[in-house]
């Protein structure tokens, strides 16, 4: 059976390699430098002169700690450049309206709103400066610009990708792998699924249905319909009303109605989002057509996606970096790797008794989350119905041979050092 290739760099690095390596390539050896490198082996054929790319990035939310720092993101831009393309750093909107606010008025959901998300982002060190590069959010102003392509999968039938991702010439999704509450896994394709999706694409993942308005409880207010971005509500009979035909999904209503009479199918079922999830990935990878890329950083892995500030310390030691053309590849060797990892003492992993290497850690720690929420202790998540579901929609396959690599100086053996030791007299350093 046909397997596809991961590229894969290991975390550790030995301590003797402080002897073995000048000093002036020890940083060929940081993990920074090897995600640079690597990034570059699968963009090799795909970036040329002129190209522009798009580097989709998590750019994490305020009080946040786990999403990428911002040097991977720098250097990966560097070798884009080094290839001859014109790359830029992007992020889309969350879904809504509406930024959510502590009682100090600090935005603790940002992502709602541009000028926020743009602050956020410059808070969390991702500006045009430290990138070297522009840093966007790729569906602006306000979430509402995308490209509409068409896909035949089983739930999602078309995709809504952010325009300025879609006007690429290139996509690399640069992913922070990691645990989630839904999905069990944040990685490859989620940041492709949900992450390149417009507001109106993540609506359609998370909902599968059209917002209705319940009269009953409608007050009349008409805050609906000065909030609409699109002028898609009216007030009739002092009641408001949708006009289907106009509406783009877009929740900014569903965030400003204080009476909650706007209603819709939330979160069909776990395994339907998650398996929507997949099939939206599809859906953008086939609008690429083999333009697109995929680099995984399975550091600082973390219980939570990146826009989640609750989070607890890593559940297992850093593992190192992947690459492939093949998203759902990549998440599966993440996923075999976590779980072949030993988990951390004090960590959620403990907490679930999953310390064990070999244990299904990611599964047990996302039904944590749900056992800690009142009326949700039902919910299973399973990382494994995504995956399924993008497979078998010909995204990629689950199949897979791991390919080792290293962009390190090479070190020397322990009998060059001692030559080298012999010749310099002692004098080795």
């Amino acid at each position: 059976m046909v397997e596809s290739e991961v590229y894969f760099v290991g975390a550790h690095v030995p301590i003797t390699y402080i002897s073995r390596v000048p000093s002036s390539k020890w940083y060929t050896h940081s993990l920074v430098y090897q995600t640079k490198e690597l990034a570059g082996k699968v963009l090799e054929d795909l970036v040329s002169s002129g190209k522009k790319v798009a580097i989709k990035v998590h750019l994490g939310e305020r009080y946040t700690q786990a999403y990428l720092r911002p040097i991977y993101v720098r250097k990966v831009v560097d070798k884009v450049k080094e290839l001859g393309g014109r790359p830029f750093v992007c992020d889309t909107l969350f879904s809504g309206g509406r930024v959510l606010r502590d009682d100090r008025g600090e935005a603790v959901w940002s992502r709602r709103a541009l000028d926020e998300a743009l602050l956020t982002a410059a808070m969390n060190g991702f500006t045009n400066e430290t990138m070297g590069c522009p840093v966007i959010f790729a569906d602006a102003p306000k979430g509402l610009s995308y490209v509409e392509h068409p896909f035949k999968g089983r739930y999602i039938k078309r995709v809504y990708i952010a325009s300025a991702i879609a006007e690429a010439d290139v996509l690399l999704c640069l992913s922070h792998f990691k645990g989630h509450d839904v999905m069990a896994i944040g990685g490859a394709l989620k940041n492709l699924g949900v992450g390149c999706s417009s507001k109106r694409g993540k609506w359609w993942i998370h909902h599968n249905a059209k917002l209705s308005i319940d009269p009953s409880k409608c007050n009349g207010c008409g805050e609906c319909v000065s909030q609409c971005p699109v002028g898609a509500i009216e007030m009739v009979g002092g009641k408001a009303r949708i006009a289907t035909e106009l509406c783009v999904d877009c929740a900014f209503c569903l965030d400003y109605c204080q009476a909650g009479a706007f209603t819709s199918r939330t979160f069909p079922s776990l395994e339907e989002q998650e398996a929507r999830v997949g099939e939206s990935a599809a859906g953008i990878a086939d609008y690429f057509k083999g333009r697109a890329a995929f680099v995984n950083l399975a550091i600082d892995i973390v219980p939570l996606c990146d826009c989640d500030a609750f989070q607890g310390t890593p559940f297992v030691p850093d593992i190192g970096v992947l690459a492939s053309k093949d998203p759902v590849a990549i998440d599966k060797a993440c996923v075999d790797l976590v779980n072949a990892s030993p988990g951390i003492v004090g960590s959620m992993a403990d907490e679930a008794k999953v310390l064990e290497p070999g244990s299904e850690k990611l599964n047990a720690i996302a039904r944590m989350r749900w056992l800690a929420t009142p009326g949700s202790n039902h919910l299973a998540p399973n990382w494994k119905v995504m995956l399924d579901a993008a497979e078998e929609v010909g995204l990629g396959r689950q199949r897979y041979r791991l390919v080792r690599v290293n962009f390190g100086y090479p070190p020397k053996s322990i009998e060059e050092l001692f030559a080298a030791y012999e010749a310099s007299k002692g004098s080795i350093i």
